[in-house]
């Protein structure tokens, strides 16, 4: 968990940075700063929190970090979802339920909801497993058991229902895929650092 949140701290400085206070106190304040100014990084954090407790077991506590992500954010992540390091959550308004695996380093914009398929005959309570570096764009729905590649982009509005391979995009409703020559991001091959 530790090394998660130390990765979670670390993007959200990146995005949040607080120049000012860091020419005036420093990095570490800067580092406190980014946190405290930014709702959606404290998401991420409880969220870190959340799991810790459920993992251990403890009653209650974790609902309650749940209540506190929606009031602070708009953005509700289940019990049952797993999240790597350095995920991004801009602007909040987000949901994420299902056994869903998301990996590091990805980026979700607001309005997104990512799990369940739950219409039509194929009902299914798996969530999608979203790879590594991954963009998911305004307004967008990733719903059933689908597997999203490392690299890939997830246009606006579109509603991914099938498989998106690695370097690729998803766009549309439903999504189709486009598939480019060269690789979108830092995870060119499986073997990179994770």
């Amino acid at each position: 968990m530790f090394e998660n949140v130390r990765e979670d701290v670390r993007q959200a400085v990146t995005w949040h940075a607080v120049p000012g206070v860091r020419r005036l106190f420093g990095p570490r304040a800067e580092t406190i700063a980014s946190v405290l100014l930014s709702a959606e990084a404290q998401v991420v954090l409880i969220y870190r929190l959340q799991a810790w407790l459920r993992k251990r077991g403890i009653p209650l506590l974790p609902v309650l970090c749940r209540r506190l992500t929606m009031a602070l954010a708009g953005v509700s992540i289940g019990d049952r979802v797993e999240i790597g390091p350095g995920l991004l959550i801009n602007h909040g308004h987000v949901v994420i339920d299902g056994t869903t695996r998301i990996g590091p380093h990805c980026s979700i914009a607001p309005f997104v909801t990512i799990g369940l398929n739950t219409g039509g005959p194929d009902v299914s309570f798996e969530g999608p497993t979203i790879g590594r570096f991954v963009f998911i764009g305004t307004g967008a729905k990733i719903l059933g058991p689908v597997t999203i590649g490392d690299n890939a982009r997830i246009g606006a509005n579109a509603v991914v229902l099938g498989d998106v391979p690695p370097n690729a995009t998803a766009v549309g409703v439903p999504a189709r895929v486009v598939e480019h020559e060269y690789p979108l991001g830092p995870a060119r091959s499986s073997s990179a650092d994770s």
